[in-house]
């Protein structure tokens, strides 16, 4: 699928060295964008990511600890001056860490879990605005199905975290709408990325496919795709909104 409209823009997408990130990035550089590809601790395949992007138009390649306020107005401001602007923010980055219990979970566990689900997107969405106003860009944030039914045994703070993403995009969507700005959301289900590879057994990756309508578990080009919708004119009055790219593991009225 060409979105025309999205040729030119300027995509900065965080957490972009595997993954749904990584697929985004790569989407996007297929619509000519140019593409910020962002990485933290994994350089090898941001890299990577960057060589793909540049197959097919141009970007950079900027590093960052997003919990970090000093590190996120730093490589915001250097995606601005490379690109020029900033039309599109992907906020992907993201992740589990590891599986905690509340029973037996860590207070350091719990808040690195929200600082980097949750307080990256304020970090970043923060230092962007000024630049997203300018364009009256939009930004696509990347919660989970974990947000909704709670995720599985030793994922509940990641759930919430994700939950507290899905709130604060909708309160993003109202307070941004006078700049023109929206804000939206994914929510990918069982996605087969190093993520699940890391934290699920083969033998849960099987039985969730089997458990999944559409009799799969899903790619990262699924949730770039959704991803890509959302940035372009074709979702130009949604704001506020999320869809759910699981295969129908999770359905709503």
């Amino acid at each position: 699928m060409i979105y025309k409209d999205l040729k030119g823009k300027k995509v900065l997408v965080t957490g972009s060295s595997s993954g749904i990130g990584a697929a985004t990035a790569i989407l996007f550089s297929r619509q000519g964008c140019f593409v910020g590809v962002h990485y933290y601790k994994t350089r090898k395949g941001a890299e990577e990511t960057l060589r793909q992007v540049r197959r097919n138009s141009d970007g950079i390649l900027l590093k960052a600890d997003v919990r970090s306020e000093s590190q996120v107005r730093r490589m915001v401001e250097r995606f601005a001056e490379a690109a020029g602007c900033i039309d599109i923010l992907v906020n992907n980055a993201g992740s589990l860490i590891e599986r905690q219990t509340f029973e037996h979970g860590t207070v350091a566990y719990h808040d690195d879990v929200y600082a980097t689900n949750v307080r990256s997107i304020f970090l970043v969405t923060r230092a962007a605005l000024p630049y997203l106003k300018k364009t009256k860009g939009n930004i696509v944030n990347v919660g989970s199905v974990a947000g909704h039914n709670g995720g599985g045994r030793g994922s509940g703070m990641y759930a919430g975290a994700k939950a507290a993403v899905a709130t604060e995009t909708i309160s993003m969507a109202m307070e941004f709408a006078g700049y023109g700005v929206r804000v939206n959301s994914v929510l990918p289900g069982f996605i087969d990325t190093r993520f699940h590879r890391r934290f699920s057994t083969p033998h849960r990756r099987k039985k969730l496919a089997a458990q999944t309508p559409l009799g799969r578990n899903g790619t990262a080009d699924d949730v770039a795709k959704a991803i890509l919708f959302l940035a372009s004119e074709a979702a130009g009055f949604i704001t506020g909104e999320y869809i759910a790219v699981n295969g129908g593991l999770y359905m709503r009225a």
